[in-house]
């Protein structure tokens, strides 16, 4: 399964009537972050920039330094745009049992395998943080859930992220990570960038479907 339960902005549903159409306004409150944003509220309501029900899908796999795939996790995720954020469904196989760390990174570039990715995806330039962290990187996705047999079956919901625009996924790369997401608790300057996560075990770019 995986732990992406909890919004990670104030979420606000107000409906107005207005020439006896009914609206619905989704409001979005992050907060500001000091010498580099003010309080910021995004208010959305049709017609969206985004098409609701847009389908993006994601090949993991292992790679290999030169980009070619090796021995190791495979899977195929699909993500879907909603109003709220992003549905993210599949399964991944080949893991090892336990919590491993799940992230959206910066580039869709793996020819020298996954760490040709780059670092979290972080438009807004804060530290890292957990999926319900008022202040996070974008592509803080927090951690999987492994079974015993390997595979991790992938259900849940980031109301942070989106397929298109200033939080835009597509064309970026998602990598699963060898160790759990510490959320930046960890004390150490590692943590506060990635969470400690370790090494990157399995990655794929996320396309249109």
């Amino acid at each position: 399964m995986i732990l992406l339960t909890q919004k990670t902005y104030a979420e606000v549903h107000e409906q107005t009537t207005m020439n006896t159409n009914e609206r619905i306004l989704f409001i979005r409150s992050l907060p500001g972050y000091p010498g580099s944003r003010s309080n910021l509220y995004e208010v959305y309501m049709e017609p969206y920039f985004f098409v609701i029900g847009m389908k993006a899908v994601v090949e993991m796999k292992a790679l290999g330094k030169d980009g070619s795939p090796i021995e190791g996790p495979r899977g195929s995720l699909t993500l879907e745009q909603q109003v709220d954020g992003v549905k993210i469904n599949g399964t991944i196989m080949g893991l090892s049992p336990g919590i491993h760390g799940f992230h959206v990174h910066e580039k869709g570039d793996l020819r020298e395998g996954c760490d040709s990715a780059g670092p979290h995806f972080n438009p807004y330039m804060v530290n890292h943080g957990a999926p319900n962290d008022p202040l996070r990187h974008v592509g803080d996705l927090g951690n999987i859930e492994v079974g015993p047999d390997g595979v991790a079956q992938i259900n849940g919901m980031d109301h942070y992220l989106s397929l298109v625009g200033v939080r835009g996924a597509i064309g970026r790369a998602l990598v699963i990570h060898a160790k759990p997401d510490d959320f930046g608790r960890g004390g150490t300057e590692e943590s506060i960038k990635t969470g400690s996560a370790g090494a990157r075990l399995a990655c794929g770019i996320i396309g249109f479907s």
